[in-house]
């Protein structure tokens, strides 16, 4: 199999120790672990891999959803003005559960907190093993005592790894949905933007797919 991913995900398959957990599907793994400083981090994502080699396969050590204000210079995910001023928002690992849905999906929760402030973010899972599919969103809460301001929050974050990036992406106007583009990306930043709410597959379609290394093919890509 070669590296094909639809984005707008589902994840299945799990087995887990606070520093190690693995969402998995028939073919892919997606795998978190906790770092020195308690937070939470993309491990690998890829091809699935056994339990016992989840250790030894790590590519990647990314933060899982990356939080304005400290030192990441990515993206954040989440970017949270606190109702004191402070603009900066930490979030570690507290803890995870998963639980069997259906037959082939498994449901996973990944509970993090900001050690100062009480915010908490909880990061879904819903893994479908013979689809090949991981959905995935995210719930923010907060008691702090006045609102807070949310200027950015994803539903959810992913890190790839390759050398070479291919998009393909679907817009189009009545009658003519779904007409397929695909282009090489080069460095910057992609953005595929609607305004049109529940409209959205006309003109600009909200979803991708994301060829890794190579452009995509009719059964590899």
């Amino acid at each position: 199999m070669k590296k094909l991913l639809a984005i707008g995900l589902v994840l299945l398959g799990h087995w887990a120790s606070a520093q190690n957990i693995n969402i998995q599907t028939h073919n892919i793994s997606l795998v978190y672990g906790v770092n020195k400083d308690g937070r939470l981090v993309q491990q690998y994502l890829g091809q699935q891999m056994q339990p016992a080699n989840a250790d030894t396969s790590v590519k990647q050590n990314q933060e899982a959803y990356v939080t304005a204000g400290m030192e990441s210079l990515l993206d954040p995910a989440i970017r949270m003005v606190h109702n004191d001023g402070n603009p900066s928002l930490e979030l570690k690992y507290i803890t995870h559960a998963s639980a069997q849905k259906a037959n082939d999906i498994i449901t996973t929760t990944i509970t993090l907190k900001d050690p100062v402030y009480p915010v908490t973010v909880t990061l879904h899972f819903e893994a479908y093993y013979k689809e090949d599919v991981i959905k995935a969103w995210t719930e923010i809460k907060h008691s702090e005592k006045k609102p807070v301001r949310l200027t950015a929050y994803a539903s959810s974050m992913l890190h790839f790894k390759a050398n070479k990036y291919w998009l393909t992406q679907f817009h189009g106007d009545w009658a003519k949905e779904v007409d397929m583009q695909e282009q090489y990306l080069t460095t910057g930043m992609k953005i595929l933007d609607s305004k049109l709410g529940v409209r959205a597959n006309m003109l600009q379609s909200p979803m991708f797919l994301l060829a890794l290394d190579q452009p995509a093919e009719e059964e590899n890509g």
